[in-house]
């Protein structure tokens, strides 16, 4: 990690927190697919239409965790260009 990567991280201008609901997104959509799969293997038939709200409401849970951490990192564009404007 450069210096000024590390220099960010131990002064949480970068957040590792999205990075890592990304990936525990994908774990549970996977999860949720294998599930599926076996409940449909399991009982013969047809998927049932609770999968795809699953899918849709892991989605939407997801996304709302998310736009907290991106209001920050667009907050912080607006007060840096503001701070350059003001500069300028």
């Amino acid at each position: 990690m450069p210096k000024n990567e590390f220099k960010d991280f131990a002064t949480f201008e970068t957040l590792i927190t999205p990075k890592i609901i990304t990936v525990v997104y994908w774990l549970v959509t996977v999860l949720l697919i294998l599930g599926s799969i076996l409940s449909w293997l399991r009982q013969s038939g047809g998927m049932s239409i609770s999968f795809a709200v699953s899918l849709v409401a892991t989605r939407v849970i997801f996304e709302l965790i998310m736009v907290s951490f991106k209001n920050n990192e667009y907050l912080r564009r607006i007060c840096e260009a503001a701070e350059a404007k003001k500069s300028d």
